[in-house]
């Protein structure tokens, strides 16, 4: 149901009037849904206003579990927002995009075209999604749909585009460098990470407490993978490493190592696991900076005999 018929039809059932319930309140109500309130807490709000109401509503907080704000756009949970209000579906999608409404032409423009049928929704995800690396955005898009083929030239705003970071040996086996010692020439580090600036003491780094690196979020083919770690640090250093998933919701490997280690780590990767980021920490000791030299942080897809 759309937002403002959703609000009006709770508000009836409750027997709120005009007094009760101002056409103000009425429009925020229907505009914080558009902006992914979940709607039991918008009833839990109509409920409070009624004068009807004598006991204290309590705190809903089974149901309000949901993805925050990002620039990473997993198609059909965009397409399935507001079905029969594409005007809902737009400003919802630029909102959580773009951080921001459309402009009376953007909204004009997909509007005209989606009531046409000439623009379907998951053309305008990712236009909307172009427009925001238009406007200097990290932003991508994604689909649970793999036989959802990609049309013409690669697309650089899809999730499973991935750059310099992901290699292939003679067998087509996937690793994804995030950072590798070259002997000799320093260090090869995967061009989408976030990174602390890299001070080479002793043939290592200084680092700082806080996050190391952290990216690519991206989305890598499902199946078995192992993040590979071989790295040397001092004895009473900590690092901790975590492999993420939609945003942080799902934790695919998390592991805290103290001192020199050589490994790997087992992972598995769902279909449904999108924009996956894997996340080094160095955890504060009482030392203002720590050194740790990384050999390497990579992931291998596992292929089967």
């Amino acid at each position: 149901m759309p937002a403002d018929a959703f609000v009006d039809a709770w508000a009836s059932a409750f027997n709120l009037a005009e007094t009760d319930l101002n056409a103000d309140q009425r429009h925020n109500l229907a505009q914080a849904i558009r902006d992914g309130t979940n709607r039991m807490k918008v009833i839990d709000a109509l409920r409070a206003a009624s004068p009807q109401t004598n006991e204290k509503i309590g705190d809903f907080s089974a149901q309000v579990v949901r993805r925050p704000a990002d620039q990473f756009a997993l198609i059909e949970n965009f397409t399935r927002f507001a079905p029969d209000s594409d005007v809902a579906f737009l400003r919802y999608s630029f909102s959580k995009i773009l951080g921001r409404e459309p402009t009376d032409k953007e909204r004009l423009a997909f509007e005209f075209d989606l009531r046409r049928g000439t623009r379907t929704r998951e053309q305008a995800v990712k236009q909307i999604v172009g427009i925001a690396r238009r406007d200097g955005r990290i932003s991508l898009w994604d689909t649970l749909d793999e036989t959802d083929p990609l049309s013409g030239e690669v697309d650089n705003s899809e999730a499973r585009t991935i750059p310099a970071g992901l290699s292939y040996d003679l067998n087509g086996q996937e690793t994804l460098i995030f950072v590798r010692e070259v002997p000799g020439s320093g260090w090869m580090i995967g061009p989408d990470l976030l990174r602390q600036p890299i001070n080479v003491v002793d043939d290592g780094w200084k680092v700082s407490p806080g996050w190391l690196f952290a990216g690519p979020k991206r989305s890598l083919q499902a199946g078995s993978w192992r993040v590979q770690i071989d790295l040397i640090q001092e004895l009473n250093a900590k690092l901790a490493i975590q492999l993420v998933a939609n945003s942080g919701l799902d934790i695919l490997q998390e592991v805290t190592i103290a001192g020199a280690f050589a490994g790997n780590l087992a992972t598995e990767i769902r279909p449904e696991h999108r924009f996956v980021e894997l996340r080094v920490k160095v955890i504060d000791t009482g030392n203002e900076v720590s050194w740790v030299r990384i050999r390497d942080i990579s992931m291998i897809r596992e292929v089967k005999p």
